[in-house]
């Protein structure tokens, strides 16, 4: 177990490792068409110099695929769009041609259900006058096979885990010249700054974090989904969260920060994001894959291109421009054979030796730089296929419906108990801020006025 850093990550595997298990090249998968909405999302506020999240509130999202997405694109390296009118705008745009040469219909492109790669880290730069805003939905590709390869008789918690980071490793080139990625002279690194300059035991340059929790199947009887049913078997899924501004977390600012290891500028911004595929909390309170949080068995994000790609061979021949943002195209990621099938893990076979997600890359091994990788395909960059926007407002929401359904029934009534009983958000029925006692009567005008054809509006 590597041991030397503060958390653990994600990362990719560098060309030419000279003892490195041989890679699946990358496939094609179709948009299975399913589409998955967390259910709640907790805000991470700080993380400490020994590896453990601050948490802030929790907010209740709901069951049901109807929020809209609002607010204004920052970084979209997967391309969405409403194409079918059905005013959701999480299609993928391209339909199922995106630009690739290889054969069948395909819109983004993983390492098959049989391979684990459940973390990854790279560096984003989002579109001019979105810097340092808070972010307000997340959107990515990705499937979430678990041991059954997809098949759909496993389920297990999913929790996936966005960070954002200010001073972050961008070199596509690998060569630790930036930041203080590969610094450790055992030949290990992280791609951001985990300093702490000030000495308030908090990582400086860690802005912030949500983690969003997924759930489709009731496995306690409850009524209440509590777990994600695996799938990916049929192609990957789209998962979304809105109405995330409350929890208060910043996108990064993209400042110049680091030159050769030392503040100063090398005409380079410096921000970044982690995303991280987890299976629940140990109760330990530590970081995602670090002792608190473990990986998700199968589960990994779909690759597809930045913003530099629409000028390669094969863009995307929408009329709109691709995406928002862009990326270098450098990846960390890392991932561990948890069904112990033996079908392939990214840190597998990794220089050190260990074949666990755990507390850092290999800097040989567990980063690749998928900038003009697959030419003619992609002259430019490949990235995580995310999108995340940033301001906005989440739509009004009539003010009876607490179960998030998208309608106002009695179900509402137990649902609002709950929300009660937990001080859920969708418990604030008259809006004050807090959730009291006045806030049962206020749901009962709510309901009466919904049956009445003129529903009262909320903002949860």
């Amino acid at each position: 177990m590597k041991t030397k850093v503060l958390l653990s990550v994600a990362g990719l595997a560098a060309c030419g490792a000279a003892n490195a298990q041989v890679r699946p090249e990358l496939q094609t998968a179709e948009f299975s068409g399913q589409v998955h909405k967390a259910i709640r999302a907790t805000a991470i506020t700080g993380l400490t110099v020994d590896g453990q999240y601050v948490y802030g509130k929790t907010i209740e999202l709901g069951q049901g695929n109807t929020d809209r997405i609002t607010g204004t694109i920052a970084y979209d390296s997967a391309q969405f769009a409403d194409t079918d009118g059905d005013g959701l705008d999480l299609d993928p745009v391209c339909a199922e041609l995106a630009p690739h040469l290889l054969s069948g219909a395909s819109s983004r492109y993983w390492f098959g259900i049989g391979f684990s790669w459940q973390s990854y880290a790279e560096d984003i730069i989002p579109d001019a006058g979105t810097e340092g805003q808070t972010v307000g939905e997340f959107v990515f590709c990705g499937s979430a096979a678990l041991c059954d390869g997809g098949t759909g008789t496993t389920s297990e918690v999913l929790q996936v885990v966005l960070e954002s980071w200010e001073g972050f490793d961008n070199f596509p080139d690998l060569d630790g010249g930036d930041g203080e990625f590969g610094a450790a002279p055992d030949g290990l690194g992280f791609p951001a700054s985990q300093s702490d300059t000030d000495g308030d035991t908090f990582v400086d340059e860690f802005l912030g974090g949500i983690i969003l929790t997924y759930a489709n199947t009731d496995t306690d009887g409850d009524t209440v989904p509590d777990e994600h049913l695996s799938d990916g078997g049929s192609g990957y899924g789209i998962f979304y969260a809105t109405g995330l501004e409350t929890l208060g977390m910043p996108l990064t600012s993209n400042l110049d920060l680091w030159d050769g290891g030392k503040p100063g500028t090398d005409g380079r911004g410096d921000g970044g994001v982690r995303l991280l595929w987890t299976r629940g909390d140990g109760g330990d309170g530590l970081g995602p894959l670090n002792g608190g949080f473990y990986p998700s068995s199968k589960a990994q994000s779909m690759l597809w291109g930045t913003y530099a790609m629409q000028a390669g061979a094969g863009g995307c021949l929408e009329p709109a421009p691709f995406g928002a943002g862009d990326s270098d195209g450098t990846i960390w990621g890392e991932g561990e054979d948890i069904c112990v099938d033996g079908l392939g893990s990214w840190s597998g076979g990794a220089p050190s030796g260990n074949e666990v997600v755990d507390d850092q890359y290999d800097t040989t091994f567990d980063i690749a730089d998928w900038a003009g990788g697959f030419v003619p395909d992609f002259a430019n960059a490949l990235g995580v296929a995310i999108r995340i926007n940033v301001g906005g407002t989440p739509p009004p929401e009539d003010c009876c419906d607490a179960n998030a359904d998208g309608n106002c029934t009695p179900a509402d009534f137990s649902a609002w108990v709950a929300a009660f009983n937990t001080m859920g958000a969708r418990c604030d029925t008259n809006q004050d801020g807090n959730c009291t006692p006045a806030d049962f009567s206020a749901w009962v005008a709510a309901f009466n006025a919904s049956g009445a054809g003129t529903p009262n509006l909320c903002n949860f």
